[in-house]
């Protein structure tokens, strides 16, 4: 039982470290096209002074939405989104998180400091030109999506947020997917996150989903995703106040709505996003 223990806690260690430094996934460009007319490149900086890369492509209704990629993702992994909205007139950025992408940063804290870029992403968007500050939406995937859960929550500039395979807790994702034989698997890889000075118990977008005051939230995730399983996401559709939807997609592993459904994703995105930013019924 010991062996099998100190094998478990070595295994959960080296995964820890994985979580904390994902493989480099390269930013590729998107091709110009119509849908992304005007799309720039832009810097700014978290609260701590980290570089911050990303896209954004202009508003053409005075509203915006930042959009927050996944873990071990980049700023490209959520084209098919920017496209979508910026094809409805909204101002786009796409951003790479800390510790990805062309970004700064050599950790990654599964929300906990990702917030700080997040804020930032925010700041940067307000202050554009061609952006009504009273006007900006948040969008994430996965780890984005609980990010940026956690800072509409607290952030009364977000109008509206959008979260797809989003996980309620850090803890809990890490037993759900970490967690075979209960806390002697998944306990070292937590114990190796808190090690590295990651906030683990502050992750938890469950515990304050009404705090977004009447301010529409749509929950996104496939039917058929072991990353983020529909149990989990149904308790944070549980734990949240009105105005609120859920839309389980049918057929959907993590990530892959767009490909599943695209042209209903593309519409509840615009929709959701249009009621709450342009008073669309």
């Amino acid at each position: 039982m010991l062996m099998v223990g100190g094998v478990l806690t070595w295994r959960g260690h080296r995964i820890g470290q994985g979580l904390l430094h994902p493989p480099h996934v390269p930013v590729e460009r998107p091709v110009a096209g119509e849908e992304l007319t005007g799309l720039e490149d832009v810097s700014f900086t978290s609260a701590e002074g980290l570089a911050l890369r990303g896209w954004y492509v202009p508003s053409r209704n005075r509203a915006a939405v930042v959009l927050v990629h996944g873990f071990a993702g980049n700023r490209a992994q959520l084209l098919f989104e920017a496209r979508a909205l910026a094809r409805a007139g909204y101002g786009v950025l796409l951003f790479d998180l800390r510790a990805h992408g062309e970004s700064g940063g050599d950790r990654v804290t599964w929300g906990d400091a990702e917030r700080r870029d997040v804020v930032a992403a925010l700041d940067f968007v307000s202050h554009r030109q061609d952006v009504d500050p009273a006007k900006l939406g948040l969008f994430g995937f996965s780890m984005g999506g609980t990010t940026s859960l956690l800072v509409a929550e607290s952030d009364p500039r977000v109008k509206a947020v959008a979260a797809a395979g989003a996980y309620p807790a850090l803890e809990a994702d890490v037993y759900s997917g970490y967690g075979r034989w209960g806390a002697l698997s998944a306990e070292p890889v937590l114990w190796t996150l808190r090690g590295a000075g990651v906030d683990v118990d502050a992750v938890r977008p469950i515990d304050g989903m009404c705090r977004l005051q009447g301010r529409p939230l749509l929950l996104v995730n496939g039917d058929v995703d072991p990353d983020a399983p529909s149990k989990l996401q149904a308790s944070l559709f549980r734990a949240a106040c009105e105005p609120k939807s859920l839309w389980v997609v049918p057929g959907a592993g993590h990530g892959e709505y767009s490909r599943v459904a695209p042209e209903e994703y593309a519409r509840r995105l615009r929709e959701h996003f249009d009621r709450a930013l342009l008073g669309a019924s």
